[in-house]
């Protein structure tokens, strides 16, 4: 296991093999042509935001569930 996205994508440049990444992540490299995009269909995923029950929101945290609606439980 690869402890941050910026590893994964360094490894995949490598030759280590492929992976599936945020296109943020890889951006600059796709851009460079040092990596390539290939579609792939996946599955719908929920996803949940999860907090630390004994520290308050940031503004940023308060944001984001500000911006996603209702959405957040």
């Amino acid at each position: 296991m690869l402890p941050s996205n910026e590893a994964v994508r360094q490894a995949v440049e490598a030759g280590a093999g492929a992976t599936i990444i945020s296109e943020l992540v890889v951006a600059r490299s796709l851009a460079e042509g040092s990596l390539r995009s290939v579609p792939v269909d996946l599955p719908k995923r929920d996803f949940a935001m999860i907090t630390h029950r004994d520290r308050q929101a940031s503004l940023a945290q308060m944001a984001l569930k500000a911006h996603l609606g209702g959405k957040v439980g």
